[in-house]
């Protein structure tokens, strides 16, 4: 098997705990977002430093436009998750990993790497480190790596769990009703979602077919589509 591959007994164990969380999760998918409060918060600036600079330029020469936008609106959801949870992260590992997690989505059939997840955190990995960051290349590495986990890698440091909730959110309308929906409509606003369903879902197939024992694969075939097309996020009109 290639590295980041899984075994038939993982593929079952992902299948079914990504049963349970879209169930738990279907009745806030449906009830959609309610009104929001009189205030619309402000976004959260990226942390001020070269590395951050460097890694949102990066991801602007290699990513989609709605892939970008879903990067950073990551980093807002992660930002607010980090208030409600009560985590500390390291800002800049954390936008680092947000604006980078979906660099190697849609990439061709790797020899040695079976899951863009993991390909895209050693890319990342590569990237952070020859900027003189080895700590943080760990750490960033290692959020991108967990992202596509269906259960929150919580053992696996802030940044990973903020980034696997951001993502969820963002992609399937996980945990919705944690954060206020003056703060949803704000970030949709000024981020907004056109297009996201249509080429994520495009781009999932694609690594449904390049990559068939990853995560990713396992998840789509185990019916993905319904809570991206169930995200009130794309209703956030509605109430």
């Amino acid at each position: 098997m290639l590295r980041g591959e899984l075994g038939r007994a993982d593929r079952l164990r992902v299948v079914l705990q990504a049963a349970a969380i879209q169930t738990r999760a279907l009745p806030s998918q449906l009830a959609g977002v309610a009104k929001s409060g009189p205030a619309a918060p402000p976004l959260v600036d990226p942390p001020d430093s070269d590395l951050a600079r460097e890694a949102l330029e990066h991801a602007s020469e290699v990513l989609s436009p709605a892939i970008l936008a879903h990067s950073l609106r990551c980093w807002q959801w992660a930002m607010r998750f980090r208030a409600v949870d009560g985590l500390e992260p390291d800002p800049e590992a954390l936008f680092v990993a947000c604006v980078l997690h979906d660099t190697a989505l849609g990439a061709p059939a790797d020899a040695h790497v079976g899951c863009f997840a993991l390909l895209g955190a050693e890319e990342a990995r590569r990237f952070v480190a020859a900027r003189g960051a080895p700590a943080s290349a760990e750490t960033v590495a290692t959020a991108i790596a967990r992202h596509m986990d269906p259960r929150t890698p919580t053992g696996h440091g802030p940044e990973a769990a903020l980034l696997h909730d951001a993502a969820h959110l963002d992609v399937a309308g996980y945990r919705v009703r944690d954060l206020p929906p003056e703060v949803l409509r704000t970030v949709v606003a000024a981020l907004p979602r056109d297009g996201l369903g249509a080429e994520f879902g495009a781009l999932a197939r694609h690594e449904s077919r390049v990559r068939p024992r990853s995560t990713m694969a396992v998840l789509w075939r185990g019916g993905m589509r319904i809570p991206l097309r169930l995200n009130p996020l794309d209703r956030l009109g509605d109430h």
